[in-house]
């Protein structure tokens, strides 16, 4: 039987080729397979034309594990503006961008920390907030994704 990290392997690997890279990637009912949900990351533009083409070839690579045609779900997609940062990568992807950090353990009693993600090794991040940076060790982040104000003031405006 196939593992969850042969999927991955040969999703990413499909990627690869096609100059894409695999952000993310959610199967459900393992091993049965009722939906995959793959994210894609591109620094060329992730149209409409590439996640239908990317759809059928991927659809294709699970067949090759014995999986029957129209048994499972799937879903090619960017991860979107306001992305969840899951892993190392994701930080370095988004070097620049404004992050929202939720923690586990606070720094001065505080445990949600907003600013420019200003740099990333692997240990540590370092958050730009107004004039000053803090560094938080990846290991205390709960969670964190990509903020979108712009977005978001234009709906409440």
């Amino acid at each position: 039987m196939v593992s969850e990290d042969e999927i991955y392997h040969q999703i990413d690997s499909y990627l690869k080729v096609e100059n894409m890279e695999l952000y993310d990637l959610n199967i459900l009912n393992f091993p049965n397979i009722s939906k995959i949900e793959v994210f894609i990351y591109s620094v060329e533009d992730i149209n409409l034309d590439t996640t239908a083409r990317l759809n059928k070839q991927l659809t294709r690579v699970i067949e090759e594990f014995g999986y029957e045609k129209g048994s499972f779900e799937m879903i090619v997609s960017s991860p979107g503006i306001e992305r969840k940062l899951k892993s190392l990568r994701h930080f370095e992807l988004s070097i620049g961008e404004l992050v929202k950090i939720k923690l586990i353990n606070p720094i001065d009693d505080v445990y949600t920390f907003e600013g420019t993600l200003a740099s990333v090794d692997d240990k540590t991040i370092n958050l730009k907030i107004e004039d000053d940076e803090i560094e938080i060790k990846i290991s205390d982040i709960k969670n964190a994704k990509i903020e979108f104000k712009q977005f978001k003031e234009k709906v409440k405006g």
